[in-house]
């Protein structure tokens, strides 16, 4: 088990590296692209563009990789590599091993179904677009749908090769590659709008604003392709085509099933593509409402807070989520495999496993608290100060920023939870989960149409809308991992109670929360001077706050601290 907390949360340090490079390159060219693209084109191409690229890509990959990661492939893989290896010439050695041939054969039907996919998305947009003259009328609209089109089926491409990856637990090879992804894809997206504005003499006229960003994400297609198969040539030990040649391999031990993709694949793809078509409609869920009844100007706002907002999510929260969804798999495979998936008797964890994970769950549970307390004092405070630095005095765009900041504690904590739900869950269970889930959309997109229309709260209404949804969710998961871990008989649940900061760190934040509140109320935010001042001393605030965490909460900055190390072992107590 300590090798499992090993690559998984050790590893995680690269991608959260890796999000402070993508939330850096973003932030600096978001405000070029802003400026010279405008909010009403950069909200277009942030909700409607992305909103398609995005359902391409997680509703043709997402149900393979949840399935490859509930199969252990790493169980049989050593007898596997001795016998393909008995007999063969020595071309023949150059081919993939069984047990990774298992995964390159799954990880290519993405492949063929983002392109089938991709074309009925396509005429879809087309004949939606005639009937939306905000989008369609805007220069190059269609040339732009079909680029974003063309990347979506290039970065799929790259399924077999991240597979491969994430099987060896590669995290830094998949952070290089992204990291030179991101970085052409910005490059791309400002030159862009540059010969667009140098040809039209600015920016309302510039005929390049879409074209730039469907430039910058074929960029970003290409060089993540390219950067995938030249890394993981030098990491295989066979040549990299090869990833891309499906072959029929024996499916046990034995040898008896020779097939190109095993039943217990194919039943847990098809169980997660439910999944992910109803995680794709939460998560997206925003945008797609925005992109029916939302102005470009309301588009505009929600793309640029959810930018600019989700900085803590992406850099911490979502690599967080990414290693312990990988913990938790290799927990439930090693002690069970696939038979256990569809077993209503057996858990798929040892009791041992088991303690360390509620273990896990509270140590990040108090993580996302503690960094929730320090976002919804701070940053609901500071966002109009914060806004004013970067030219956004716009009400509108502060409310919005300022929700978010509440928002981001729910969305972190429903992260890692639907994590542990999703690793552990029967069958049977997640075709419950998905009922659930489904009464939840339904309740969410009713009441984000009423925000957006009825109560005209515009994209600050959206993010409330998303607080509820999330906060449903949450209370399914805690119930259900509170009965899970009765089941197993190991004792209670992970206790919000002892996820909860020490009083005296939560008593830090609200005084700190006070003296803001002061600041901004009897000092003139007007002035440059004022405002850096407030900012210094929100800072210094900061720093009290880390202080107290530090001196309260060691037990959990040495829990992280091991989570981080890979040196996780199971708790004392128990």
């Amino acid at each position: 088990m300590a090798s499992t907390a090993d690559s998984a949360f050790s590893g995680a340090q690269y991608l959260m590296g890796l999000q402070v490079f993508v939330k850096l390159a973003t932030f600096s060219m978001n405000a070029v692209v802003i400026y010279l693209a405008g909010s009403e084109a950069f909200g277009v191409a942030s909700v409607r563009f992305e909103l398609l690229l995005s359902t391409i890509l997680f509703l043709s990959r997402e149900g393979m990789r949840s399935a490859l990661l509930r199969i252990d492939v790493d169980r049989s893989s050593a007898g596997d590599q001795v016998r393909s290896d008995v007999g063969r010439s020595s071309v023949q050695k150059r081919r993939p091993p069984v047990h990774e041939q298992r995964i390159i054969n799954a990880a290519l039907v993405p492949i063929g179904v983002g392109v089938a996919m991709a074309s009925a998305l396509y005429f879809f947009y087309v004949a939606y677009g005639t009937r939306s003259s905000t989008s369609a009328d805007a220069p190059h609209y269609y040339l732009s749908l079909a680029l974003y089109i063309l990347a979506a089926w290039i970065e799929l491409c790259v399924e077999p090769l991240f597979a491969l990856s994430r099987s060896r637990v590669l995290f830094k090879l998949q952070a290089k590659c992204e990291g030179v992804a991101v970085a052409g894809r910005c490059i791309s997206i400002v030159l862009v709008l540059l010969v667009g504005r140098s040809l039209s003499g600015g920016v309302d006229s510039n005929p390049f604003k879409l074209v730039a960003f469907a430039t910058g994400q074929m960029a970003y297609a290409i060089l993540i392709l390219l950067s995938y198969l030249w890394s993981m040539s030098c990491e295989l030990e066979y040549s990299v085509w090869n990833c891309y040649l499906p072959r029929k391999v024996a499916l046990d031990s034995e040898g008896r099933q020779i097939a190109y993709i095993g039943p217990a694949v194919k039943g847990l793809a098809v169980t997660f593509v439910g999944q992910s078509l109803l995680k794709h409609l939460l998560t997206q869920g925003d945008n797609m409402v925005m992109a029916r009844f939302a102005t470009p100007a309301e588009m505009g706002i929600f793309a640029f807070v959810t930018n600019y907002g989700s900085i803590p999510a992406r850099i911490v929260f979502l690599p967080l989520e990414e290693a312990s969804r990988a913990m938790f798999s290799k927990m439930v495979s090693r002690d069970g495999g696939s038979a256990r998936v569809d077993s209503p008797d057996l858990m798929g964890m040892s009791a041992d496993d088991a303690r360390i994970a509620r273990h896990v769950l509270t140590t990040l549970g108090k993580l996302h608290l503690l960094i929730g307390a320090t976002l919804v004092v701070f940053g609901t405070l500071l966002s109009p100060t914060l806004l004013s630095f970067i030219g956004q005095g716009d009400s509108a765009v502060a409310h919005t920023l300022t929700a978010y900041c509440i928002y981001l504690p729910f969305m972190g904590m429903n992260g890692f939870l639907e994590a542990f739900v999703h690793c552990v869950a029967t069958k049977k269970q997640l075709f419950r989960i998905s009922t659930w889930m489904a009464c939840f959309t339904v309740v969410y997109a009713l009441f984000a149409v009423q925000m957006l229309h009825g109560f005209k709260f515009g994209s600050a209404g959206m993010v409330v809308a998303n607080m509820l949804n999330m906060a449903l969710r949450i209370g399914y998961c805690w119930r259900f991992i509170s009965q899970w871990f009765s089941q197993l008989g190991v004792g209670r649940g992970p206790q919000f109670s002892a996820m909860l900061p020490h009083p005296a760190v939560l008593y830090t934040c609200l005084l700190s929360g006070a003296v803001i509140l002061a600041a901004l109320t009897f000092i003139s935010q007007q002035d440059l001077i004022n405002r850096a001042a407030t900012l210094a001393a929100s800072a210094g605030l900061g720093i009290v706050v880390l202080h107290e965490i530090w001196r309260f909460e060691q037990s959990f900055v040495q829990s992280a601290l091991a989570l981080r190390s890979g040196q996780l072992q199971r708790p004392r107590s128990e």
